[in-house]
């Protein structure tokens, strides 16, 4: 195994300064002098949100910088103070292999930093008008501990450090879910995230045993190796013979409903509506898009570096089966599912639960598509699900932000609450309706793209049926998002007050509309960049 070098610090600077700036909140909480007063203590919150903020565009900003998707120094640059640093900056970037076998610095692992930075920037955002509780500090380092959490899953390319980031994720999560202690449904909510986390941590950690003990018995009667968590190490195994299949197959199956929870895929989803309609709505947002977005990549990893020879197909006959199968068998439970509940819906919060819960159907198509069999190219559905990601996560922190300036000016998130939006708040109104479309897939806002391709790579490779399907379930969605519509526009208002929206929140939605218009009407403005992620293991 190689060992880790000082050299390969510039290939983990992000998740340094993620640390590091969780640390300087703490600090400069913990060391300042506040006042009792209630000014003073509206002068803490705002210190660290600020910080926070402040801190995670600049994250956000060296970590594109490194990446090289924007700009890439020549060679042929004048060596000078400024140009040296960025050459030994984009020196850390995507590139080389796994440090320590651990974890991977690929384009895969960089994009999803970029992501996860990148929502919890207008996560902060979205907190600067949300009073936590007497120490706020602890409410925004626990976002940047999670967000180090997420970086950490993109890029594990070996069991244990899979594991730890998927527990330094979500911990901070069960906390934020549940910190509002007075408030009952937050309570709830939080109890009800850890209750459901533990249990799937447990299943998800019997799986990796399980995974590791097929590796161990394969090496027919040698010395133990210390690489045998890794993932393309299991997946030489798997290759060598057909011995002990069925023990990689079970692992393979509890890997897959332990990352199942994380992602809220059907049946494992029980959690997802009364968590995300009892957290705050900012943690809500974070919930619902960035750990989403982290547990599909890191899902990804693991079925297509670690199990590639139990992929299977899902064409119908001879070929069907394998872990590619089971993965159109949940897509086809999630779509039916998150759609047909979402339906009777009367509480905003709870409608776009179910609907995150739909669309991870519509991710999945991504994975079947990955399996397809030659001369289809794989790599384009990973450069759908990868898009599909990118837009989910844009469309619901908009979403999910719109409603909680909506419950701060209101006190709720009922769908009744948005009556008159259009007529108390336009530019509001204007944002929202825009993320609900794209969520819709209405064109030309990204939405509409990102199910367009993803549904033209699921066809491309055969899965005709569960297109079809996916299909007819988006047309069933209209319904319920033009509820939210009718509401806004159509309904009469509560009352003819003015709603007033912070300007933190406003920003947030704005940047994340405008994302989705541009990504909508330039979709290969990321396209190249995404198109960069190449499969790691074949089959």
């Amino acid at each position: 195994m190689v060992q880790f070098s000082m050299t390969d610090i510039p290939r983990i600077l992000p998740e340094i300064l993620l640390l590091v700036l969780a640390l300087l909140v703490l600090g400069s909480d913990i060391f300042e002098r506040w006042g009792r007063t209630a000014a003073a203590q509206l002068e803490r919150v705002r210190s660290s949100a600020s910080l926070t903020a402040i801190g995670l565009g600049l994250v956000f900003v060296i970590a594109l910088l490194q990446s090289g998707y924007v700009y890439k120094l020549p060679a042929e640059v004048p060596v000078n103070f400024l140009t040296n640093i960025l050459r030994n900056l984009q020196a850390g970037g995507p590139t080389g292999t796994p440090i320590s076998g651990t974890f991977a610095t690929d384009d895969l692992t960089m994009i999803a930093r970029l992501i996860f930075i990148g929502a919890a920037f207008l996560t902060s955002l979205l907190c600067l008008d949300y009073r936590p509780t007497a120490h706020p500090a602890e409410f925004y380092a626990l976002i940047l501990f999670s967000t180090l959490g997420m970086c950490l899953m993109a890029g594990a390319t070996e069991l244990i450090m899979a594991y730890l980031g998927v527990e330094l994720t979500s911990i901070p999560l069960y906390i934020l879910a549940g910190y509002f202690r007075s408030d009952t449904r937050s309570s709830e909510a939080g109890m009800k995230y850890f209750l459901f986390g533990a249990l799937s941590s447990g299943i998800l950690l019997y799986g990796m045993s399980l995974a590791y003990g097929y590796a161990a018995s394969a090496m027919a009667g040698n010395a133990v190796a210390n690489d045998l968590t890794q993932f393309a190490r299991i997946a030489a195994m798997a290759r060598q013979g057909s011995e002990g299949v069925p023990l990689l197959t079970l692992a393979m199956v509890f890997i897959l409903a332990g990352v199942g929870y994380k992602v809220a895929v059907v049946p494992f989803h029980g959690w997802s509506p009364d968590v995300y309609q009892g957290a705050p709505t900012p943690i809500t947002a974070f919930i619902s898009t960035a750990s989403k977005t982290a547990g599909f990549i890191l899902l990804f990893r693991l079925l297509t570096t670690a199990f590639p020879s139990l992929a299977g197909s899902v064409t119908l006959g001879a070929t069907f089966g394998g872990w590619t199968s089971m993965v159109a068998f949940l897509a086809v439970l999630t779509l039916v599912i998150g759609n047909l509940a979402a339906l009777p819906q009367t509480n905003a919060k709870r409608l776009f639960a179910w609907s995150s819960i739909a669309h991870a159907g519509f991710l999945l198509l991504g994975f079947v598509a990955w399996a397809a069999p030659q001369p289809f190219d794989r790599d384009q559905g990973t450069v759908a699900l990868i898009y599909y990601l990118v837009i989910y996560t844009l469309t619901n922190l908009g979403g999910f932000g719109a409603l909680s300036a909506i419950a701060l000016a209101v006190g709720g998130e009922e769908i009744a609450d948005l009556n008159g939006l259009a007529q108390r708040n336009l530019p509001l109104a204007t944002l929202l309706t825009l993320c609900v479309l794209s969520l819709a897939g209405v064109p030309p806002l990204a939405g509409f793209f990102a199910k367009f391709y993803i549904f033209m790579v699921g066809w491309q490779a055969g899965a005709y049926w569960l297109v079809s399907l996916a299909v007819v379930t988006t047309l069933i969605s209209l319904y319920y998002y033009l509820r939210l519509l009718k509401a806004m526009f159509i309904e009469p208002p509560l009352t003819n007050e003015p709603l007033r929206a912070p300007a933190g929140i406003m920003a947030a939605v704005t940047i994340a509309t405008l994302g989705l218009i541009v990504l909508g009407l330039f979709p290969n403005l990321i396209l190249g960049v995404i198109s960069r992620v190449q499969t790691v293991a074949g089959l």
